[in-house]
């Protein structure tokens, strides 16, 4: 490709002021450039037929992987043909601390059912059994997930009750969500 300017004076223009176009063009260009967001959504829902709380929490891939290496100082290798045998164990014990599940301001234990890769997404599974709906008025939800990693971490979470719902965004300062349940 080839420029072709239609005068000398468009020609000599552009070459004296060359540098005052790039001090323009710069600062636009660093806009384009790739900037990572921290983002976890978890899904909290109330199973009628299964009397249990069944929640599927979705964080990236390296994300985990960073927190675990981090923390653990292990090589974790997550999805890959050598990933790190009891890696769920770690998984478990990390989330037992920082995501916690309340029933009426009360903090009740969840079961690790375990984990599955989605592309870059790894989907963890929890679960609290045997709660009947009639027993309880509200559902809380602490998510401190990959604070300590990334500060600027947002968790999301969404919580449902029959047709009830609600959703919250979770940051540093502000941790907690509860869905209150209309007698």
């Amino acid at each position: 490709m080839t420029l072709t300017f239609t005068s000398n004076s468009t020609l000599n223009w552009f070459c004296k002021h060359k540098y005052l176009l790039l001090v323009f063009l710069i600062p636009l260009l660093s806009f384009t450039a790739y900037h990572k967001f921290y983002l976890s959504v978890t899904d909290v829902n109330y199973r009628e037929k299964d009397q249990a709380i069944q929640m599927i929490s979705r964080y990236f891939v390296d994300d985990m992987e960073k927190l675990l290496v981090e923390r653990y100082g292990i090589e974790p290798r997550l999805m890959s043909d050598e990933e790190l045998e009891d890696v769920d164990s770690y998984i478990e014990h990390y989330l037992r601390d920082k995501f916690i599940i309340f029933i009426d301001q009360k903090r009740v234990e969840w079961n690790f059912i375990g984990k599955q890769y989605d592309v870059d997404v790894m989907k963890i599974y929890l679960e609290v059994p045997r709660i009947a709906k009639d027993t309880f008025h509200s559902i809380g939800v602490k998510s401190t997930v990959l604070y300590g990693v990334y500060p600027e971490q947002k968790n999301v979470i969404h919580i449902k009750v029959d047709e009830l719902k609600k959703s919250y965004v979770l940051i540093k300062e502000s941790d907690k969500a509860v869905l209150e349940l209309e007698d």
